[in-house]
C-alpha cells in the first residue's frame, strides 16, 4: 500500500534536504556515522520515521524492508553503531505489542 507524503515531506524530497540524504543513507545502508569528526553522527528516531514515510509512499525502495522485522533485525545487526538508542526503538516500533 502506498501513500502520499504531506508537503513538507515532498519539499524535503524535492529540494534533497539533509533529512532526505539522511533518510536515503539508512535505507541504502550507506551511512557513516563518523562522518563529523567532532561528534557521531548517528542516525536519530526521526530519520526511521522519515525513510518509512518515503518506502510507503513507494518513492524509495532501499536495500531494507523496513516494514520486515527480519529485515529491520539484520540491519540493526550489521550496523548498531549509525544508530541512537531512539532510532533503535523507532526501528523496532511497530513490530512490538
Amino acid at each position: 500500500m502506498t501513500s502520499i507524503l504531506n508537503p513538507q515531506a515532498m519539499q524535503r524530497v524535492l529540494t534533497h534536504s539533509d533529512e532526505y540524504r539522511r533518510a536515503v543513507g539508512l535505507l541504502n545502508e550507506n551511512w557513516d556515522p563518523d562522518d563529523q569528526p567532532i561528534y557521531r553522527n548517528v542516525l536519530e528516531a526521526a530519520d526511521v520515521h522519515f525513510a518509512r514515510q518515503l518506502q510507503v509512499a513507494g518513492l524509495l525502495e532501499g536495500t531494507t524492508d523496513l516494514s520486515n522485522y527480519q529485515a529491520v533485525n539484520q540491519l540493526i545487526m550489521r550496523h548498531d553503531q549509525w544508530f541512537s538508542p531512539n532510532a533503535r526503538q523507532a526501528l523496532l516500533a511497530p513490530f512490538q505489542d
